[in-house]
């Protein structure tokens, strides 16, 4: 199955190019409208991501894209779990301590991030509310129209800007490339499984993130790349526990369970 989408975030920079428009999507997937008020958003959510659209009462093995007359979320039929994204005030405020171990990483001498793993966007929250300028980039069109769901939420609250982050979908490396002006730092977060023991909200989630094809990368790759187009440093979140992703960390901060390795760019001055 293939599907379309764009960002459907505020979208008023003009230094940053357009997202891809195609992404591969490897799974059966339906869009439903849990309520009829809901069904206008639900056909547009199955427009733009090339996705059929199904009545909600259906029974399907399909994992479904639920629209409701206030959010978007993610249902797995065959084992209950269920995803939506939320950012709340109080986790917003959290993330501004200057205390914060990714904050201290990114440094203060970055303005321009790029959150190059964004997912479900909550490191991209978070680097906002610490008062960067951020540019989000994910690959999978579906965790994205659900971070994005979650974005406008937020900002309908008024809990975050309306122009920042910027939200584009596609591939990472490619995208990096394309990026004008370059960006300071480069914050990446290649999911990697800690031997800590999750628990089973963390676990349904990841289960229905690999139902969409998403699964551990080792993000070697990125790294180098973002290395090469990063002109302060480069940021990588790992398990506490966990090597290095490569060799070169100059630097690390570190949480209570996550921490924040640091790299030196390789590409020459902008």
């Amino acid at each position: 199955m293939i599907a379309k989408i764009e960002s459907h975030l505020t979208d008023r920079d003009n230094d940053v190019p357009a997202s891809p428009a195609i992404t591969s999507i490897p799974i059966r997937l339906v869009v439903v409208a849990s309520v009829d008020a809901a069904r206008p958003a639900a056909v547009d959510v199955a427009r733009r991501l090339n996705l059929p659209l199904a009545e909600f009462d259906a029974p399907t093995i399909a994992l479904r894209l639920i629209q409701s007359d206030s959010q978007l979320s993610l249902h797995d039929p065959s084992s209950g779990a269920h995803l939506c994204v939320e950012f709340g005030a109080a986790q917003i405020r959290r993330f501004r301590s200057r205390r914060d171990p990714l904050r201290r990483a990114i440094g203060p001498d970055a303005n321009y991030v790029v959150d190059a793993t964004a997912g479900l966007g909550g490191d991209t929250v978070h680097l906002v509310a610490a008062g960067y300028r951020v540019t989000a980039i994910e690959r999978n069109p579906i965790v994205s129209a659900l971070a994005c769901d979650g974005l406008a939420r937020a900002r309908a609250q008024g809990l975050l800007d309306t122009e920042n982050p910027r939200w584009l979908v596609g591939d990472a490396c490619s995208l990096l490339a394309q990026l004008d002006p370059r960006p300071a730092t480069i914050y990446l977060d290649p999911m990697f499984p800690p031997k800590r023991k999750k628990s089973a909200a963390v676990r349904k989630e990841m289960s229905l993130l690999r139902k969409l094809g998403i699964d551990e990368d080792g993000g070697t790759d990125l790294l180098a790349v973002a290395r090469q187009r990063a002109t302060y440093r480069v940021v990588v979140k790992r398990p506490i526990d966990a090597p290095p992703l490569a060799d070169g960390v100059t630097t690390a901060y570190v949480g209570k369970l996550v921490r924040f390795d640091v790299y030196r760019p390789t590409g020459t001055a902008p």
